[in-house]
């Protein structure tokens, strides 16, 4: 299980730096440094020429409404890609600052003798692999005549758009991975705690250790927040609109007889953005669960018979678990919850039925014409 931990997150790495999702090395391993600009130049040039398509494409975007939410999307991927690539290297000195972060978090945890097991393979590995089968389905339902005449080309920039989901994903599991060993830590105080006796002088420092554990656990959900959130912003707003779009092609395709291909291709889409996305909120979920269940272990660690100080440090605790909560925000537009997932599928429908009244509009305007 280590060796499957570590060759994923060996192959992460190389995936991330391929596609220019990390931040630049330092001066000081100069080749390092070049390769990741060659590579960044790659890719803005590639992006360049995603856009000078989109110009190309333009006048086929005014005939139908289909046809111009379909150069919306290709454009706002490609302009959401360059800011992904900008984000990676404006955001160094915060990525800086969260490394440094966790690094204390898990030497804090250690000293408290807390070695959590790392368990990101079992959820990044299916999702690769599901993103990957959508893709080969895709690239299946695309040959010979084209459903989407710039999926082949405009495939890079959709890895780059999904190993960034992937990345967040591996992100918030290795913070919620903390924020459940400090949980954890609590209970066995909390289950040992003897009410009616004294504190030990122990206790006093463990629990303080433990708050200054969670003081950085909430300081690394803050800058997480910070180094991703534009990205997270750009890709929850562009997500959206890929499910509202695919969803609208799939009816106009049953509504005009059914083109199997074209429904294969436009569900298999949906899948492969909705499965990160909807990853990506559970587990943000999660850590916020973490830590409502954190706030309530503070309760049982009250000692009537204890000493003013130590009471008042149990009190401090838990007003810091209320004031500071783990949340992963995307620059505190929203969080990554259920309830916020719950809600986008809402605002798509609703988009969707906009845009079946734009068809319907658009098709009698030309019968009436006609």
């Amino acid at each position: 299980m280590k060796t499957l931990e570590c060759l994923t997150r060996r192959f992460l790495e190389v995936i991330f730096s391929l596609l220019a999702l990390v931040p630049l090395p330092p001066i000081s391993q100069l080749g390092w440094l070049f390769l990741s600009l060659a590579i960044r130049c790659c890719w803005i040039v590639y992006i360049i020429y995603l856009l000078d398509v989109a110009v190309s494409f333009s006048w086929v975007a005014i005939e139908s409404v289909g046809n111009a939410v379909g150069t919306m999307l290709f454009v706002g991927n490609s302009v959401l890609g360059f800011a992904l690539l900008l984000e990676s290297v404006l955001k160094q000195k915060t990525h800086s600052q969260l490394e440094d972060l966790r690094v204390q978090t898990e030497l804090q945890l250690q000293r408290l003798g807390m070695f959590g097991r790392s368990r990101h393979a079992a959820y990044l590995l299916p999702l690769i692999g599901v993103q990957f089968t959508c893709d080969l389905v895709r690239l299946v339902t695309n040959f010979g005549e084209p459903v989407s005449p710039v999926f082949n080309i405009s495939l890079p920039l959709m890895w780059l758009l999904r190993y960034r989901y992937v990345q967040l994903v591996q992100h918030v599991m290795d913070l919620n991975q903390r924020s459940i060993q400090l949980r954890r830590s609590l209970l066995c105080l909390a289950s040992g705690n003897d009410l009616w006796q004294p504190y030990g002088v122990h206790e006093f420092l463990q629990l303080q250790a433990l708050r200054t554990t969670y003081e950085r656990i909430f300081e690394c959900y803050e800058t997480f927040s910070d180094c991703y959130g534009w990205g997270m912003l750009g890709l929850h707003l562009l997500t959206s609109f890929q499910f509202v779009t695919n969803a609208y092609w799939m009816i106009m395709g049953l509504y005009d007889g059914g083109n199997v291909r074209a429904l294969i291709f436009n569900g298999a889409t949906g899948i492969d953005f909705g499965t990160p996305i909807a990853t990506l909120f559970w587990h943000g979920d999660s850590g916020a669960e973490n830590g409502r269940q954190i706030g309530c272990l503070i309760s049982k660690l009250v000692k009537p018979q204890g000493s003013k100080r130590y009471n008042d440090l149990v009190s401090e605790f838990s007003l810091q678990t209320l004031h500071q909560r783990f949340v992963v925000t995307a620059k505190d537009f929203f969080s990554l919850n259920l309830h916020l997932l719950s809600s986008m599928f809402a605002a798509v429908v609703t988009y969707l039925v906009i845009l079946i009244q734009f068809m319907f509009a658009e098709r009698s305007s030309k019968r009436s014409s006609g």
